[in-house]
């Protein structure tokens, strides 16, 4: 079996590790400028923000690394990819000091398997602030839509956002 050359990384911030007042700090100034500066990212091919009320989510696709990965404590670690996207979303949101301060208690990064299993429940209405909103559903569809519009969502992560919206839907 062929090893996968790819990560999926989720990377968010949501309504359940801050105040949702607070939230709209996290949000980027310009979707699609956001998704640019992520796809700049060395090794990142794709690329679907979703931003509502209650979270701020990326999903970035990037090549997998070669060789040993780096300890992120140490100065050849300060070029991973978490601490490129970190670097990145303070960058296109408004953040507040005391936000940037504390952006790694509220900053959440999954990879993999965990990424879909996350999707699945949040298209089907599981990780919203209601239960079973089906508000979410749309949103994702138009987000996901507009990044396959401007090239930044591609192979990978249409087929992820297709096959979970129709899950979803059915």
């Amino acid at each position: 079996m062929a090893q996968d050359n790819f990560v999926i990384i989720n990377a968010r911030v949501t309504f359940k590790n801050i105040p949702m007042h607070k939230l709209a700090h996290f949000a980027f100034k310009d979707v699609n400028v956001a998704r640019e500066s992520f796809m700049k990212i060395k090794d990142v091919s794709e690329c679907v923000i979703i931003q509502t009320a209650s979270r701020v989510e990326a999903y970035i696709v990037m090549n997998r690394p070669k060789g040993d990965i780096p300890d992120g404590r140490r100065i050849d670690g300060k070029n991973l990819v978490v601490n490129k996207i970190q670097e990145t979303w303070i960058a296109n949101a408004e953040l507040e000091q005391w936000d940037i301060e504390h952006f790694d208690q509220t900053f959440e990064v999954y990879t993999d398997t965990d990424v879909i299993e996350h999707l699945l429940r949040l298209v089907s209405g599981l990780e919203s602030v209601v239960v079973g909103k089906e508000d979410i559903l749309n949103e994702i569809k138009e987000l996901s839509h507009t990044a396959r519009l401007t090239k930044h969502s591609g192979k990978i992560l249409n087929k992820l956002f297709d096959g979970t919206i129709r899950i979803a839907i059915n």
